[in-house]
């Protein structure tokens, strides 16, 4: 058996083809959170040792609305989902194609995505017509992004995103002896705890100030699409109520980059980060190497992100240095006043059109998430040097803490309230 439309039309047509085929990107700037619908779809009932809520979401922005081909009176459907060890070609043979057609659909997956990133999780379906040709191949890879290749005359890949509805979820628990242990027992997303303790880890003693019997408060959204959660949860406002006193930690929303710590309603801690939406994965100072095992300095913070992620200067600044070094893969280095340093490291690429010595401000695209030099997945090292001596990127107040110290009052007041408001309606035992 072999597709020769779809190679011929390759060949003939190149480029056409791929202006014919449907692009799509990922999803820009989620919609603002609605509360007209509530109801928890997985139950806000069950009996757990914290009390949830939930409420409905709308879509984020259409991100791909394209039709999905459906399959003929006469094409059998064929699912199978990928497992350890698993390639494209071998699943293809057992799907019952020879060589010859499983390399033509394997070029046409390839044309959209690195089949060699397959794993397991993934699933491939394939409508399968009564000449035993495929019709239509569709790779589902991460978070229900679908890649859709439709073989005949009208050839075609394309890249289809998943529209996700965001579900709005609450919860408090007391803490016996950790946070994590308290979330684990209460079924809250244990990932939350981590979060927390990277964002106090320079306002905060956990080990002296947790002594058991402390209330933590959570908001967070889970993203569903077909019935199923997909990607990770986001936080978005964490209250800590110690013996006597409270800290409250609000989270960037999706038009913000700045993370902010309360502690009795002033201000301890701002600071903003340079990928929008991404989370902290690994805090300033000493720790043990993810790749060496050694205990070293860890001169900066990671935020964990997609690859490709878009990256900006959390201040305004001239461009120092662009290019590798050892350890830090591909890197940006920024100078702002008073003798103030930024760095973006580990980066897949950089804007092109940025030259040293020139200015960039706050926000502007600088380059994109990679995992250059010693690392070990796509992420974002961010470091922040005075007087060329690196500092905490969370606790310096010259970049991005210019508030530090304010009381609660003011765009800050307005959004915690509001927080505090949803957790109120959404836990309303506890209110």
């Amino acid at each position: 058996m072999r597709l020769r439309y779809w190679t011929l039309l390759l060949v003939l047509c190149g480029t056409a083809i791929g202006v014919g085929a449907i692009w799509y990107q990922q999803p820009r700037d989620p919609v603002t959170v609605s509360t007209n619908a509530s109801g928890d779809p997985q139950g806000a009932n069950d009996s757990r040792s914290a009390a949830f809520g939930s409420d409905d979401l709308p879509a984020g922005p259409t991100v791909a609305n394209a039709e999905i081909p459906t399959a003929a009176d006469d094409t059998v459907n064929w699912t199978r989902v990928v497992s350890v060890g698993d390639s494209l070609s071998a699943i293809l043979a057992e799907a019952g194609l020879d060589r010859d057609v499983s390399t033509e659909v394997t070029t046409a997956i390839s044309s959209e995505y690195d089949v060699r990133h397959l794993k397991p999780g993934h699933s491939l379906s394939l409508a399968i017509s009564s000449d035993g040709l495929p019709r239509t191949a569709t790779l589902e890879i991460d978070d229900g992004t679908r890649i859709v290749a439709t073989f005949g005359a009208t050839a075609s890949v394309q890249r289809v995103a998943p529209v996700p509805v965001s579900v709005r979820r609450a919860g408090e628990v007391k803490i016996a002896s950790s946070i994590y242990a308290a979330l684990e027992a209460a079924g809250i997303p244990t990932r939350f705890a981590t979060d927390i303790e990277l964002v106090l880890a320079g306002a905060l003693d956990r080990r002296t100030a947790l002594e058991g019997g402390e209330l933590i408060r959570l908001l967070w959204r889970e993203h569903r699409f077909d019935g199923r959660e997909i990607g990770e949860p986001t936080i978005d406002f964490a209250q800590l109520d110690l013996t006597d006193e409270r800290y409250e930690i609000l989270w960037p929303d999706d038009n913000s980059r700045r993370t902010r710590i309360f502690k009795d309603g002033v201000l301890v801690q701002a600071f903003d980060q340079p990928i929008r939406g991404a989370r902290l994965s690994s805090a300033f100072g000493l720790r043990k190497h993810p790749i060496h095992g050694n205990i070293r300095m860890h001169s900066g913070v990671d935020f964990a992100a997609r690859e490709g992620a878009v990256v900006t200067p959390t201040q305004s600044g001239k461009i120092a240095f662009i290019g590798k070094r050892s350890g830090y893969g591909l890197l940006i280095e920024i100078e702002h006043d008073n003798d103030v340093r930024t760095i973006y490291a580990h980066l897949s690429a950089v804007n092109e059109a940025l030259q040293v010595g020139q200015r960039v401000v706050a926000g502007t695209n600088i380059g994109y998430v990679g995992s250059t030099g010693t690392s070990t997945a796509p992420h974002l090292h961010y470091e922040i040097h005075v007087d060329g001596q690196p500092v905490s990127p969370l606790a310096d107040t010259r970049l991005g803490g210019r508030e530090n110290g304010s009381p609660l009052d003011g765009e800050p007041l307005v959004l915690v309230k509001g927080m505090q408001s949803e957790l109120d309606r959404l836990l309303p035992s506890s209110g």
